[in-house]
């Protein structure tokens, strides 16, 4: 399984030799223990989560200790009986901020590998009738063809017109060369201060099998490593030096070689002119741009009349002086 969006080569030829290839059951529980109660579990990652056999003993790990979960899959590994689990005793949780997002087969072959099979259907099957009797907000089906159209094998089953698709450039690791003319959005350049247009907090992170953390899910190449969440706390690494280069580096215009400065979702900061910095774009934590800063210098606030103090006060303090 791979997708022609995501540049899982590059992501294979950087993790190191040897590593576990899944996550363990018994270390997923670790990390779970680890993470502060607001940090939300995504089933995603920078592959398909469901082609780790433990995949759903996860999910139900997560949901059963009232974590926030979201999920991200193709549904390739995944069951019937798995998906009827999933939908019957969780499914009450799929909201806007914990999605359930369904990456379906395309009819341009984007989702290479991937091959029909009654047990795919069937799975798919129970989402579709969960998403026609209950609907509910934060389910959603979608591909990466341009048009929205799933692949032929499927368009029985998924009869409605998905919204079309356009990709990004996944913070420069994929070749616009290699897409027609239009697949990808125009490369960026940031040059500006910046934050993550998901979080000011670059606490958007992607957990690897073998413990170490990514500063988020475009770092297919490796390159900011910032800590191992089975030999270190959350806290550790997010007081860490690694972390506090990559803000130091965000915060300066122009600065390093920071993965988020050819990122679609990092968000410009600007002084335009004032002492506060200011948001160039809306963020999703963040939606509306900020008002222009207030001028500077700042005019002196009018001076009160001096107010002599009451008789009695007065005394006092001419008694406490004169020691």
């Amino acid at each position: 399984m791979a997708c022609r969006f995501c540049p899982q080569d590059r992501l294979v030829k950087s993790y190191p030799k040897g590593e576990p290839r899944d996550l363990s059951l018994a270390d997923f529980l670790t990390v779970l223990e680890k993470l502060p109660s607001h940090v939300r579990v995504d089933l995603s990652g920078m592959a398909e989560p469901w082609l780790n056999p433990d995949a759903t003993a996860m999910a139900i790990l997560a949901f059963e200790r009232r974590r926030a979960v979201a999920v991200y899959t193709t549904l390739q590994g995944m069951t019937p009986d798995e998906a009827t689990l999933l939908i019957g005793r969780f499914g009450s949780r799929v909201s806007p901020e914990t999605p359930w997002v369904i990456h379906l087969p395309d009819d341009e072959g984007n989702m290479v590998g991937w091959r029909p099979s009654e047990t795919y259907r069937e799975t798919l099957s129970r989402f579709l009738a969960f998403a026609r009797l209950q609907g509910p907000d934060g389910l959603s089906f979608m591909t990466m063809s341009a048009t929205g159209s799933v692949a032929p094998a499927l368009q029985d089953l998924v009869r409605d017109t998905l919204p079309p698709f356009r990709g990004i450039s996944r913070a420069g690791n994929l070749n616009q060369e290699e897409f027609r003319p239009g697949a990808l959005l125009a490369a960026v350049r940031q040059e500006h201060a910046l934050l993550c247009g998901s979080t000011p907090f670059f606490d958007h992170n992607v957990l690897l099998p073998n413990g170490d953390v990514l500063l988020c899910c475009m770092d297919y190449g490796r390159q900011h490593v910032v800590g191992n969440l089975l030999t270190q706390t959350y806290e550790a690494i997010h007081a860490g030096a690694t972390l506090g280069t990559i803000r130091a580096q965000a915060m300066t215009p122009s600065a390093g070689t920071l993965l988020c400065r050819h990122c679609h979702n990092a968000v410009c900061l600007s002084h335009r002119d004032g002492t506060h910095w200011r948001l160039t774009a809306a963020a999703m934590w963040s939606p509306d741009v900020a008002a222009e800063p207030i001028p500077y210098p700042l005019q002196p606030a009018p001076q009160q009349p001096a107010r002599l103090p009451r008789p009695g006060l007065r005394r006092m303090l001419e008694r406490v002086l004169a020691l």
